[in-house]
């Protein structure tokens, strides 16, 4: 357990302000898978998902969270969030109607943007360099 807290050899390499600035972008991508589980779905839809989807959507967006929260799954952890912010961006457009999908695009666009970063950024952890 204690292994998953470690810095990882990207993290080790950085500089203390990168080190940082990456922790604030790594808190900022798990905030808006949190965001994600608590306001998924527009209400007024027209043909509502299945509650057991949205339930399975939500926790996979916590665990997704905590993923990126810790260092050694950091990476794993942004990738999933990049992944699901595309599924969720499209999910909104062809379940939700246009109108919503405007609506929680930026939201969408910047955790996908926050997401690939910290994955971008911990690539090397996976690849063995750093």
């Amino acid at each position: 357990m204690m292994r998953l807290l470690q810095p990882t050899r990207v993290m080790r390499n950085d500089s203390p302000a990168m080190r940082g600035l990456f922790w604030i972008l790594a808190l900022a991508t798990s905030a808006t898978q949190v965001l994600c589980a608590l306001g998924s779905g527009d209400p007024d839809t027209a043909q509502p998902l299945a509650d057991w989807i949205n339930t399975t959507a939500n926790l996979l967006n916590i665990l997704i969270a905590v993923l990126v929260l810790l260092p050694a799954t950091r990476f794993w952890g942004a990738v999933a969030a990049a992944i699901i912010m595309i599924v969720s961006a499209i999910t909104n457009f062809q379940v939700d109607g246009y109108a919503y999908f405007l609506k929680v695009l930026p939201f969408d666009v910047l955790a996908f943007a926050l997401a690939a970063v910290v994955a971008w950024h911990h690539r090397d952890d996976v690849r063995g360099r750093a």
